[in-house]
């Protein structure tokens, strides 16, 4: 939709997210009048993973995707990635089996999501990573019902703060943390130079670690400091380069 109109009303500006105009059969191009934005969703990823297994310290954790896209894929290659860091530095013990990554196909079937997040739970994982739209809903009743019956069940939200939509009777939140992305701040930047005259029309561009475009939320109740410490190191050496994150395993 973006390919045709950007030309067909060119003076207009367009701004789209996670991808970048194309005619759907692989021709791509981004008009003087867009911006394409990306996300370097494998390093929010990263940075829930290790967040996640310091935090547990032992125990299985899962991973339910929307459908099968390279953003979606990029969470969970991230995600493992973190994990596997955390263990090799930071003297957890988690694990992530095969049969607890799930791509579920849907982005809006919160049944399914309750169900996935159901089966999991009664494998023994103790944490989930979603990054599935309404299926991930689904999982956070889930973790909630478990929750208020006395047993542990953890979400790991995705894209923004989802703290508040796992909240409980006691106050208290059923997400462990979030994988963010900074949509609001991007659309924001994206408006405010176009206002100063400076749209970056043409660009395609990647908001990353390097500039603060991903990450975990400022305020995380559930982790202790000391994690939230060794995310932060984590964060600060994908920024200087001491550390790669992968955008496949």
């Amino acid at each position: 939709a973006i390919y045709k109109a950007q030309e067909q009303y060119n003076d207009a500006k367009f701004v789209i997210i996670d991808g970048e105009p194309n005619d759907g059969q692989d021709n791509y191009h981004v008009g003087d009048n867009t911006v394409a934005i990306y996300f370097a969703e494998e390093q929010s990823g990263f940075a829930a993973g290790v967040a996640a297994a310091v935090q547990l310290q032992t125990g299985e954790l899962g991973f339910i995707g929307g459908m099968e896209i390279p953003a979606v894929q990029k969470f969970n290659y991230g995600f493992q990635q973190g994990v596997a860091y955390a263990n090799e530095h930071f003297g957890s013990n988690v694990t992530i089996k095969a049969e607890n990554v799930v791509y579920s196909g849907s982005f809006s079937d919160t049944a399914l999501g309750q169900q996935l997040a159901a089966q999991m739970y009664d494998r023994g994982v103790k944490a989930i990573f979603c990054a599935a739209g309404g299926v991930g809903v689904g999982a956070i009743t889930e973790a909630k019902s478990r929750v208020e019956a006395g047993k542990e069940a953890w979400i790991i939200g995705v894209d923004v703060d989802q703290y508040n939509d796992g909240l409980l009777s006691n106050g208290k939140s059923v997400i462990l943390t979030s994988a963010t992305k900074k949509i609001s701040q991007a659309a924001f930047d994206m408006i405010k130079a176009e206002l100063d005259g400076k749209f970056p029309g043409g660009e395609t561009l990647t908001f990353d670690a390097k500039n603060d475009g991903v990450g975990l939320p400022a305020e995380n109740p559930n982790l202790k400091d000391d994690t939230v410490t060794k995310v932060n190191e984590v964060l600060d050496g994908i920024k200087n380069g001491e550390i790669e994150v992968k955008t496949e395993l």
